[in-house]
């Protein structure tokens, strides 16, 4: 079976390293073969210098700084994928540690699906059994309990996808730069009658990065546009299109007009939303 490992980093260059050692350190199924292919979206700590001399296996492809995670995914992708005809991909971020055997962990999960599937990871804080990423509900996160358990959305730390899936869907969307390409992914799949899953047990460890919020009134109007606008803030533009493709035109517009609304008048839209809870519970 033959297996690529796609990543994209930007001036990381130690956690890049740690995690690039810490991959080529797994322990393999009998059988497979595994190759990585990295974008580097335009890093000036010598990311790119690192990766050629400690690991010149890696097929490297570089960006110029405005690629970010989604385009830089893709590119390594679709790098991949000119490459060579692959039976896996495996998205893994440049800040994620796999936990030992965590390869044959979730090569062992596929296997114990009834039908093909992308499997995302569950991923703690390290050093603890606290969530940090892998798969959510739509509510909040899917929390390992022992058992496989099927997910809603999917967060693209430590991904596993067969080559059934991509060539029903392809690679990732190009509407997306940043985030909400692993959300679109999964969602995408479901639609054309594939699962998602979570893993029974923690294979990786990553640190959460939540985002700034936009709507905290002790901002000026300005700042809370920005923070709302940029692409790695709530990149909101391509929010509204993800809520507007994945949920319907209904959902789309309640979320352009509340948002606007809370970006713009932040302390009037929480008296008035306090006002509405107020005469519902009366």
């Amino acid at each position: 079976m033959k297996v690529a490992v796609l990543l994209t980093c930007f001036n990381r260059n130690d956690k890049t390293q740690k995690c690039l050692d810490n991959l080529f350190k797994q322990e393999l199924p009998n059988g497979f073969n595994l190759q990585v292919f990295l974008c580097d979206d335009g890093s000036t700590d010598g990311t790119s210098e690192m990766i050629e001399s400690i690991f010149p296996a890696v097929h490297l492809s570089k960006g110029n700084g405005s690629l970010y995670w989604n385009g830089g995914m893709d590119l390594a992708w679709k790098k991949a994928i000119e490459f060579d005809a692959y039976d896996f991909y495996i998205w893994l971020n440049d800040d994620t540690i796999l936990l030992p055997k965590a390869l044959l962990n979730i090569f062992q999960t596929f296997t114990n699906l009834k039908n093909p599937g992308v499997i995302t990871a569950a991923c703690r804080i390290p050093n603890t059994n606290i969530f940090s990423y892998g798969g959510w509900s739509g509510y909040g996160p899917i929390v390992p309990n022992g058992s496989i358990q099927e997910v809603a959305l999917i967060s693209g730390n430590f991904v596993l996808i067969p080559k059934i899936i991509v060539d029903k869907i392809g690679s990732l969307s190009p509407k997306f730069t940043h985030y909400l390409g692993d959300y679109d992914y999964g969602l995408r799949a479901i639609e054309v009658g594939f699962q998602c899953y979570t893993t029974a047990e923690y294979l990786a460890e990553c640190h959460t990065n939540p985002l700034p919020y936009w709507g905290n009134p002790k901002y000026n109007l300005k700042t809370r546009w920005k923070m709302l606008h940029d692409v790695k803030g709530q990149a909101f533009l391509e929010y509204a299109y993800f809520k507007f493709r994945h949920y319907g035109i209904v959902i789309g517009i309640k979320t352009l007009v509340d948002t606007y609304l809370k970006v713009i008048y932040p302390h009037g839209y929480f008296r008035a939303k306090e006002f509405v809870k107020s005469k519902i519970s009366q």
